[in-house]
């Protein structure tokens, strides 16, 4: 049984939200053989307060490694430009250096799993930089990528990264150094977009599902799909944040949360 990597960003104040998402990996995956990868700008003993209260009640649901990595937000200076998203978002692009394995999922922490995700870890990413989902909104924000019309623009909450690739092509210095030009106001999506286009495996929309509002206009291009997919979702990825309102879906993330808080 091989190992499923799987890799978080997040603050501090983001860390309960993470470990709900992991509830949920090891509620719905029992069987399969998991690390988990932490990236957070706190100190190490004060990740350890946080998660010594969950740990207990995670392995009580099923067993797990976990890595703490200690980030320096310094690494970050003249890169973080843009005010959309904050700087842990950025983490993710050092995972090639960060995590000596050759593959690995990257997750959100407002997501749920809601199946086994060894469905997305045994997807064959071997010629590309890694799988993601169109974003929602990928018609209207592709440009920021500066992506031709009818490009599609990938959501970077939930990826599939091929990390030796990665490293092959030196991707994460190609990101940084984009990221460092002057005037430039990439997020760390559109340099990912930008960076790998034309590697990016594009996964079915239940890898991803984006839940917001507008839920029965998303997709219009692919309505089908999406209605099948919101009734088995392997992820759902929230939007609109359930522990601030009672959105769509947010019985779901609710369940996993009082699992352990």
């Amino acid at each position: 049984m091989s190992k499923i990597n799987i890799a978080f960003g997040a603050t501090q104040d983001w860390l309960k939200y993470t470990f709900v998402t992991i509830c949920s990996i090891l509620s719905n995956g029992i069987g399969n053989n998991y690390k988990f990868y932490i990236m957070s700008d706190i100190f190490n003993s004060d990740f350890e307060n946080s998660f010594k209260p969950i740990y207990d009640k995670l392995k009580n649901i099923y067993p797990f490694e976990y890595e703490y990595i200690k980030m320096d937000n310094s690494d970050f200076e003249g890169v973080v430009h843009d005010t959309r998203v904050g700087i842990s978002a950025y983490y993710r692009l050092k995972l090639s250096s960060l995590v000596n394995v050759d593959k690995i999922i990257y997750l959100d922490s407002d997501i749920v799993v809601m199946d086994n995700i060894e469905k997305l870890w045994e997807i064959d990413i071997d010629n590309y930089f890694l799988g993601a989902v169109e974003d929602k909104y990928s018609e209207l924000i592709g440009w920021r990528a500066n992506l031709n019309e009818g490009d599609i623009y990938i959501n970077s909450g939930v990826m599939l990264m091929n990390l030796k690739k990665f490293r092959d092509e030196n991707i994460e210095e190609k990101m940084f150094s984009k990221l460092r030009e002057e005037n430039n106001d990439y997020s760390d999506q559109d340099v990912l977009n930008d960076i790998c286009r034309n590697k990016i495996l594009h996964l079915p929309l239940k890898y991803n599902l984006m839940v917001t509002r507008d839920d029965p206009n998303s997709f219009p291009k692919r309505k089908k799909e999406y209605e099948e997919g919101i009734k088995s979702p392997i992820i759902l990825h929230y939007a609109i944040k359930p522990w601030i309102l009672p959105v769509q879906y947010s019985e779901y993330w609710r369940t996993y949360y009082q699992l352990i808080f």
